[in-house]
Parts: C-alpha cells; structure tokens; sequence
C-alpha cells in the first residue's frame, strides 16, 4: 500500500466545553501576524482587551459582525477597537444565519478555528466545542476566501452571484471522484485528473493526484475522504446545511403527503369496493343472514339444552342485525359514480389540494385549519364529490397555507422540523402497512375484475340461501311435528 502520511501530518484538534476559554487565548495570544475573525456577535470583555493588545503590537485586525442590538450595547467597545487600527465589518442582520452556526477564525493565514462556540459568552449552546486546525494550506485558502467574500457582501446586491471560491470547487469535484470511486466506476477516472493540476502546490492534492494516476483506486478513496472530512466546516460555510435542510424538509413533506395520499387512496378503494358489495350483494346477504338465523333458531329450539347450538343462535341474531343496520346506513350514503375523465380530475384535485393543506405540512400557527380542511377534503375525496373536492381546492389556493419549508429559517428549527417530519412520515407509513395488512384490503387487492367477483359470489349465495331455505322449511316442519 502506498504512503498516506501526507494526510497524517495535518492537525486538527477539538475542544470541549470547559477547556474551550483557555485554548482560544492561547491561539489568540500566539498571533504573529494577522487575526481574521468571522464571529457575528462579541461581548466577551477579555477578549475585547486581548483583541486592542494585539492591535497595539501591530497586527492586520479584521473582524465581521452583525449588526443588531446585541452588538449594539458594545457600541463603544467597537468603536475604540477600530480607533487602534481593527477592521470591523458590519453585515445587516438579515446576514446572521452566515454566521450563527458557522464563525470562523484565521490566524497568521495558518491556524483555523471553527466549531459551535458562543463569542459573545452568554447562553452558551449545550454542546459547545471548538477545532482548532492547522498545517492544512487548503482549508486555510478557502477561509480566506469566505472571510474575503464576507468583508464585501454589503457591497453586492442580492441578485449578484456568490463569489468563487476555489477550495469549495475542488471539494465538489472530490466529491464526484469519491462517488466514482465508492461505486467502482474507474474507467475515465484519467479524464476527471486535470480539475486536480491547479492545486498540485497542495501536498495532500498531489498525494490524491498521484494514487489515481497509479490507479491505487482503494487509497485514493480513503484519501479523499480523510481531507472531505477535515474540510466539512468550509464546506458547511460556502453551501451552508440550511439550504439542504430546506430541501430535505420538501423532500419529506411531499413524501408525507404521498403516502397519507396512498392511505385514503387505499380506504377509498375500500369504501367503494364495500359500496358495490353492498349493492350487489346487500339484499341477498340480508336474506341469507336472515335464513342463517332462522335455520340457528330452530336448531336450538330442537337441542334446548346443547349450549353450542344456543351460543350459536344468539351469534346468528347478532351477525344478521348488526349486518342490517350497516345496509341500512349504506344504502343512505351519497356515492357519486364517476366518468373515468371525472376520476382522473378528482385523483388530481385531491392530490394538489392535500399537498397544500396537510397538517404534518402547514406551519403550527395554520395546523388546526389545515387540519380541518384536511378532513373535509377526505370526505368529499371518499365520496367521489368532484365538485366539493373543486371548492376546496379554490379555497386552499386562495389562502396562505404556508409550508414549513417556505417560513422557518433558522438552522435548529429546520433540523427540529427535519426529525419531526421523519417521524410523522414514519407513523404515515405504519398506518398504511395496518390499513393494507387488513383482511378486505387483501381481499379487494386479489381481484382482478370487480364484475366478474360480485358475478360468481352471487352465484354461490344464491346456492347457499336456496339450501337453507329448504333446511329451515323441513326443520319448521320437524318442530310443528312434535308440537
């Protein structure tokens, strides 16, 4: 196996909670030449102080931050900071989401600080650390570049493209020839090597650069994903996760919205399979149920004192009236019978509509109303009401049924959101495999024509009510016999 120690030589150190203090001051402390600090937020006093000191020594000071009240009561901290020569760089507060979870900190053009450390020493997060990386020049060059990009971004417009940053392209391009190379697909690995020869300077590039050309595939695989690995805290600062969390709370809402579609789609099917039965097979069902009874009664009238032919009577009497009332109800129902273009209508209405108005999907302020016209919306579905399911939809579109996707922004909230819809997604999916574990989904599933089914099974009640009428005719006799 060839040598990785190109990688090895690189560090990076994480700090935790109680240590973090004292291993930034000593970093901070160590600056020779230059201390560039993307933060947002400072009102740590002792860090104001190490911050003047170091100006005082003469060194390039440069600090960004957001402008908002919190900043605000430090006003006069600032001000005397930038009397000694410091940079500071003001982003209006509609920037803040670029540094709440990702600030950043680089030292002599050499040493990186990143991680989830609370500048201004108050309500510090839960889980509080900081990385301190060096000797890796790349990772180096693209903060420079985001720091750079940072220190101009109140001078572009909001239509302006993001500016290039060289380090994040080459990790995206790592990123495809670790794809490439995970999955086995190397026979034009050769032609994607020239997107490495600008970075040959970078001893790390060079080692990836020459493990491919010696098409030691398996190396260079876990070389590119010890340096993607040391280099996510930039990569999260040029494409940060927000983005893809909003994406992955899309992705889930429609996929939530699929699956409680297939749920009604599945009960609909249910509910209209049940509703032909019931047409079809209602009245001969009743009368058979009727002659079941009949045939149960006199079979216990002969055996009083058999228990089992009593128990059974008695489940006859239950079976045929709670089957009556059913009927009864069913027959009341409103169904309306579509045209195939109708259903092909109300499938799609239905499908835009509960996109809109799912309550797994709407914002909490809107749940209760969604959830609501959600129902509604079922019913008129299961009902084949076009028209109704054509009101709701204008209704929906009308109104501001925001998604969760379109209004929460930041970071925590949208991973909140993330977990809380893969486990409603999850329930969604449970109670889909309950509905279509049950006996008449399975049943209704293993027909292939409808008409053909009602067709036979008719036949066969037909057989079983003229058996039992003849039974319960010699039985009713047998009894007035030995009355």
């Amino acid at each position: 196996m060839m040598d990785t120690i190109s990688l090895h030589k690189m560090q990076q150190e994480n700090i935790h909670r109680r240590d973090i203090q004292s291993a930034l001051l000593k970093e901070l402390t160590a600056a020779k030449q230059s201390i560039y600090l993307a933060i947002g937020w400072l009102a740590d006093k002792g860090l104001f102080g190490l911050i003047e000191k170091k100006a005082l020594e003469g060194l390039d000071l440069k600090i960004v931050l957001i402008k908002d009240d919190s900043n605000e009561a430090f006003q006069s901290n600032f001000n005397q900071l930038a009397q000694q020569g410091v940079q500071v760089i003001w982003l209006d507060p509609a920037e803040k989401e670029k540094l709440i979870d990702h600030k950043f900190v680089v030292i002599d053009k050499a040493t990186i600080l990143t991680g989830n450390y609370n500048w201004e020493h108050k309500n510090p997060p839960q889980e509080e650390y900081l990385t301190i990386s060096k000797e890796i020049p790349s990772l180096v060059t693209g903060f420079l570049e985001e720091f750079e990009y940072l220190s101009v971004l109140n001078q572009l417009s909001r239509t302006d493209p993001r500016p290039r940053n060289s380090i994040g392209e080459l990790l995206r391009k790592l990123n495809v020839l670790k794809v490439l190379l995970g999955i086995g697909d190397t026979e034009f690995i050769h032609l994607r090597l020239q997107s490495l020869e600008a970075h040959q300077a970078d001893p790390n590039i060079k080692k990836i650069h020459h493990t491919l050309l010696a098409e030691a595939f398996e190396e260079a695989h876990e070389l590119i994903k010890a340096f993607a690995k040391l280099h996510q805290p930039l990569l999260e600062c040029i494409d940060p996760p927000i983005d893809n969390l909003r994406r992955e709370i899309e992705r889930l809402e429609e996929e939530i919205a699929a699956i409680s579609q297939e749920y009604n789609e599945t009960q609909k099917v249910i509910h209209e399979f049940s509703k032909l039965h019931s047409e079809e097979l209602g009245d001969l069902l009743q009368k058979l149920l009727l002659q079941s009874k009949i045939k149960a009664a006199a079979e216990a009238k002969m055996a009083a004192d058999d228990a089992e032919k009593q128990a059974a009577f008695e489940e006859a009497e239950s079976d045929h009236e709670e089957y009556s009332q059913s009927f009864e109800a069913s027959k009341k129902e409103h169904f309306v019978t579509l045209t195939p273009a109708q259903q092909k209508e109300l499938k799609k209405l239905y499908r835009q509509t509960s996109l809109r108005c799912h309550p797994d999907r709407v914002v909490e302020e809107l749940h209760q109303e969604a959830e609501e016209i959600f129902v509604e919306l079922n019913k008129a579905y299961k009902a084949n009401d076009l028209e109704r399911v054509k009101e709701i939809n204008e209704q929906v579109k009308s109104g501001a049924m925001l998604s969760k996707s379109e209004t929460i922004t930041e970071l925590k909230k949208l991973e909140s959101t993330v977990n809380s819809l893969k486990q409603k997604l999850q329930d969604w999916l449970a109670k889909l495999d309950k509905l279509q574990d049950q006996p008449t989904f399975k049943t209704v599933s293993s027909i292939d024509d409808w008409t053909i089914y009602f067709a036979e099974t008719k036949v066969i009640l037909e057989d079983q009510l003229a058996r039992l009428l003849v039974f319960n005719e010699q039985a009713n006799a047998t009894l007035l016999l030995n009355e």
